[in-house]
């Protein structure tokens, strides 16, 4: 949603994460807090196939990979988010992972890091931040639906998600839009 565009009375209504694509994750917070209670993933309430998308993800402890997954991914199906052929994530180790395919990518993370993600899905292209440091294109030639992910492989791990909510830690990139829908009043 671009801010401009609201008019009084207008509402937004923010993704968050989705209990019903969930597996092994307790949400609390409104669900923009996931804690693990084994490996598995989790996905947020809004799915997106154009547009460019900001959200912030902080990590609160523990080895998290945080990304998209398309939004056909049953998160039942997997134990963590790199085992499914469908997504692409920045893990806490520095890595990147797509489709199968993990290779070094960034800087690592750790607890209180925020790690933002700018989906264009006009362009086709995943990019992540560190603290507001651009770390790269992370996958290109993106196509279809996809929604923001999390998963983990160790219980105990945490984050906490601001999908547009509150006003971001870092600066978004330019023309990108909070993952919500304007309910007009």
């Amino acid at each position: 949603t671009n801010f401009s565009e609201l008019s009084v009375g207008d509402q937004v209504q923010y993704a968050t994460w989705n209990s019903a694509e969930n597996s092994n994750k307790t949400l609390s917070n409104g669900n923009l807090d996931a804690s693990s209670t084994g490996a598995g993933i989790v996905k947020s309430t809004k799915t997106v196939s154009s547009g460019k998308w900001y959200w912030e993800v902080t990590s609160t402890n523990g080895y998290t990979s945080i990304g998209i997954a398309e939004d056909s991914l049953d998160p039942s199906s997997i134990t963590w988010l790199g085992q499914g052929a469908s997504y692409s994530y920045y893990s806490y180790n520095g890595n990147k992972a797509t489709n199968g395919s993990q290779s070094a990518y960034g800087n690592s993370y750790t607890s209180g890091d925020v790690i933002g993600v700018a989906l264009d899905l006009d362009a086709g292209t995943l990019k992540f931040y560190k603290n507001g440091a651009d770390q790269g294109i992370a996958q290109s030639g993106l196509t279809g639906s996809y929604t923001p992910a999390f998963g983990n492989e160790q219980v105990g791990t945490s984050v906490s998600a601001n999908f547009g909510q509150t006003a971001f830690v870092h600066t978004p990139p330019t023309g990108y839009s909070v993952l919500g829908t304007t309910i007009t009043a």
